[in-house]
């Protein structure tokens, strides 16, 4: 295990553990993505680029988690994601988020979200760093592939 994950990993706070599992949930984490989409873009047309983005950064995501086959650092616990590690499909969409606000004020508050996000995966115990690194690129393609498709859309 590297240093980041074993430093991550080796924090132990309940408030820390309880927010980590509700960002696990599939449910509550679309809910809170989508309502920081909607409380920070006003923009309609925006708002859609964003969606499709993510949607993008999901799809190829979840590609390279079963292309990969990159087994969980909790594999054999008792609670342990049933999926491939690499990447991180939590981090990959906190990281889309963040990046269509890269023009924004706000950008600050979406770039701590994302890390915070990341952190909590390593706190989990349910990914290892390079699944987090791994994640940036994928969030960073997906955006500006979106971002091309929407302006030959409007050309």
């Amino acid at each position: 295990m590297d240093s980041i994950t074993a430093i991550a990993a080796g924090i132990h706070n309940p408030l820390l553990t309880m927010a980590g599992m509700a960002l696990d949930s599939s449910a509550i984490y679309a809910i809170l993505i989508l309502a920081l989409m909607l409380l920070g873009e006003a923009r309609n047309e925006k708002r859609k680029k964003i969606v499709a983005s993510l949607a993008l950064a999901l799809v190829l995501g979840t590609v390279l988690k079963y292309t990969m086959d990159h087994d969980r650092p909790c594999l054999g616990e008792t609670w342990c994601p049933d999926d491939n590690s690499f990447p991180s499909l939590h981090a990959a969409i906190a990281f889309t988020l963040m990046t269509g606000f890269l023009n924004k004020k706000s950008y600050a508050a979406y770039l701590a979200f994302a890390l915070f996000v990341s952190f909590t995966r390593l706190n989990l115990g349910v990914h290892v760093f390079l699944d987090i690194a791994g994640a940036l690129p994928i969030a960073l393609i997906s955006y500006y592939l979106t971002d091309i498709i929407w302006r030959e859309k409007d050309a």
